[in-house]
């Protein structure tokens, strides 16, 4: 099973599977026949009109736009998945973990044309089993993977917890943070929670609580994976109440 590494921005090194193929290749195939079903339905349309006009013609191609654009405005919009992408449960990403940019996906698109459209997916397979993470040309070019991302963890989760009642701000500091390291920290969190019987474990939330400790420049003693927990607490206390309660 190929796993791709991803370096966080606050160095925090987090480990996926890597999409494969088959998941690839059927993710396509489900984006092809919903396209299909798009293009049918624009041609069922121009044909009941039945006109052949200039200003006809126009409206057609008009409609028919959003097929060339179909792989960009998915992933620009719905955190780099397609309809296909997100049936299948994998997503493209960014190498460092944040989430994927509009220059990034724009790089993919164009680079689609010579991975995929031109060549049928053949240089995209061909350089997906030579590279081993997850990376056709676009993806290269664009520091970009595609992983296979589970519900339970997804890159997708938001920054909001729910707080415990009575909570009060122990760390101030974490207005320092912002979401993408609050994501970091769950994401954390919850993979050290599906893999406690690992020895990284441990390794994995103490990297991550010294990262945010410096970031801070807090000092505790409290457990790591208390210490992230009361981070979250605190960051959504912090920006979901007008009033801030410290200790």
């Amino acid at each position: 099973m190929e796993t791709f590494n991803l370096q966080t921005t606050q160095n925090v090194e987090l480990r996926f599977r890597v999409a494969s193929i088959g998941d690839r290749i059927i993710a396509t195939l489900i984006d092809l026949l919903l396209m299909g079903l798009y293009a049918g339905l624009v041609a069922l349309i121009s044909e009941l009109f039945g006109t052949v006009s200039e200003s006809a013609a126009a409206r057609v191609l008009l409609l028919l736009m959003p097929l060339v654009l179909y792989h960009l405005l998915f992933e620009i919009f719905f955190n780099g998945q397609s309809p296909g992408k997100y049936i299948m449960k994998i997503r493209v990403v960014k190498a460092d973990g944040t989430p994927l940019s509009v220059g990034a996906a724009l790089i993919r698109w164009v680079f689609r044309l010579v991975d995929l459209t031109f060549f049928f997916g053949g240089i995209a397979t061909l350089v997906i089993i030579l590279n081993g993470k997850g990376q056709r040309l676009g993806d290269i070019a664009a520091s970009t993977t595609v992983l296979k991302v589970p519900s339970k963890y997804g890159l997708s989760q938001t920054v909001w917890t729910e707080v415990p009642v009575g909570h009060k701000i122990t760390f101030p500091q974490v207005e320092l943070l912002n979401d993408s390291d609050i994501r970091t920290i769950k994401e954390v969190l919850l993979i050290s929670e599906n893999n406690k019987k690992q020895h990284s474990n441990g390794a994995l939330l103490q990297k991550t609580k010294d990262a945010v400790s410096k970031k801070l420049s807090v000092t505790t003693d409290m457990p790591n994976r208390d210490f992230l927990i009361t981070l979250v607490w605190d960051y959504n206390t912090i920006h979901s109440t007008p009033e801030r309660e410290l200790v």
